[in-house]
C-alpha cells in the first residue's frame, strides 16, 4: 500500500509541476506579445515623431533664411514698395482703373 501512495503522491508532484511550468510558460507567451505590440506602436511613434522633426527642422531653416532677407536692403525696398507706393525717380508706376 505504501508503495501505491507514493506513485500516486509522485504523479501529483509531476502534475502540479507541468501545471506551474504550463502556467510559467503562457505568462511568458502573453507577455511577449504585450512587449511586442508595444514594441510596434513604440517604433510607429519614433517614425512619426522623426518625420515631424525633419519638418520642424525645415521650418527652422525657413524661418532663419527668411530672418537673414528681412535684415538685407532690398527687402526694405520691396516692403516700401509694397506698402507705401514708392518707387524710384526714373521708374514709371502704371495703376490699373478701378471698375466701380
Amino acid at each position: 500500500m505504501k508503495k501505491v501512495h507514493k506513485k500516486r503522491r509522485r504523479r501529483t508532484s509531476l502534475y502540479l509541476v507541468a501545471i506551474l511550468a504550463a502556467i510559467f510558460v503562457a505568462t511568458m507567451v502573453v507577455q511577449g506579445v504585450t512587449l511586442s505590440a508595444d514594441c510596434d506602436k513604440l517604433s510607429a511613434e519614433q517614425t512619426e515623431l522623426e518625420a515631424k522633426k525633419k519638418q520642424l527642422e525645415e521650418e527652422r531653416e525657413e524661418i532663419q533664411s527668411k530672418s537673414e532677407y528681412m535684415k538685407t536692403d532690398a527687402y526694405i525696398e520691396d516692403v516700401a514698395r509694397e506698402k507705401f507706393g514708392l518707387a524710384y525717380d526714373d521708374e514709371i508706376i502704371f495703376k490699373a482703373a478701378d471698375n466701380n
